[in-house]
């Protein structure tokens, strides 16, 4: 009978950790005012057309916008890229046109890369024009985008479940299978890519050399937006309007929640010499600046 009763107590336990294992969420600071302050710099006029991503190209000191100017999915031909300077006065509205629906940026060699629904667009920065369109295999709604330091691309693609590769020209599917669940922001710091997995709210570092996949945090709602702060943490932002960051991979601080007053918070980008957080608001048609504090 002992045995018996020694016996469940051992699976109760088990199913318990286990449970705990899935289940368990990011604690929120509760002292997260105390630790770190955000405090607007600047917001920009209210020109851009649902703005979905923005970049910082620090040898020119501009920042890109990506313009949808229409439906997320739709191939309407009127997204644009804009141009920014960094006291938030926009330098040039339609700086690259004719695009569908344009969403992530990254920026290699003097080439701006923008995800445009089922292609990779590749513009040429210093003349201020489309190169050429690379064709993703049956992407739905590429979104993302992060480069290797070997020049290699890789997209996300949140509505086909997808990361795609971009090597020698050619796009291909890099990783696809169940623990990739609409994947959305990507970053890549040596030979790990850091994903933000919407479909499990979860925060996975994965091997660029094994392809093996490891969750970092569970943050138990989707992440648009991922960069680094510079101290070993990551800035995230949920496009219904959290941006938070997530502290020595133990707290999530929310910095600022404009859920209620119905702005987004859509493809962040965090300047770290600068501390400066810029956040392109989607349907609110701004890009608003916040310098990061931490406190003492």
């Amino acid at each position: 009978m002992k045995k018996i009763i020694l016996f469940l107590l051992m699976i109760l336990f088990i199913f318990h950790i286990q449970s705990y294992g899935i289940n368990q969420n990011l604690k929120l600071k509760k002292e997260s005012t105390e630790i770190y302050k955000l405090s607007k710099e600047w917001e920009s006029e209210r020109n851009f057309k649902v703005p979905e991503s923005v970049i910082y190209n620090s040898s020119l000191e501009k920042i890109y916008v990506s313009n949808i100017n229409g439906k997320s999915g739709k191939k309407d031909g009127n997204g644009f890229i804009s141009i920014l300077n960094l006291k938030g006065k926009i330098e040039k509205l339609q700086w690259i046109t004719e695009l569908d629906a344009p969403k992530g940026m990254a920026i290699n060699q003097n080439k701006l890369f923008v995800t445009d629904i089922d292609h990779l667009v590749e513009i040429d920065i210093k003349k201020g024009l489309i190169i050429k369109k690379y064709s993703a295999p049956n992407a739905s709604f590429l979104n993302d985008v992060a480069i290797d330091k070997k020049g290699n691309i890789y997209i996300s693609d949140t509505g086909n479940d997808t990361i795609y590769k971009m090597s020698e020209g050619k796009v291909t599917v890099w990783l696809k299978g169940s623990d990739i669940k609409r994947p959305n922001g990507i970053y890549i710091e040596k030979e790990i890519l850091y994903l933000g997995n919407c479909g499990d709210g979860c925060l996975k570092a994965i091997s660029i050399k094994d392809k093996k996949i490891r969750i970092l945090a569970r943050i138990g709602r989707s992440i648009d937006g991922l960069v680094p702060d510079g101290e070993g943490n990551f800035i995230i932002s949920d496009w219904k309007g959290r941006t938070a960051l997530i502290y020595q991979s133990d707290f999530l601080i929310d910095l600022l929640d404009t859920t209620k007053v119905k702005i987004n918070s859509a493809d962040i980008e965090y300047i770290v010499k600068k501390k400066l957080l810029i956040i392109p608001t989607f349907f609110d048609n701004r890009v608003i600046s916040y310098r990061l504090k931490r406190q003492k």
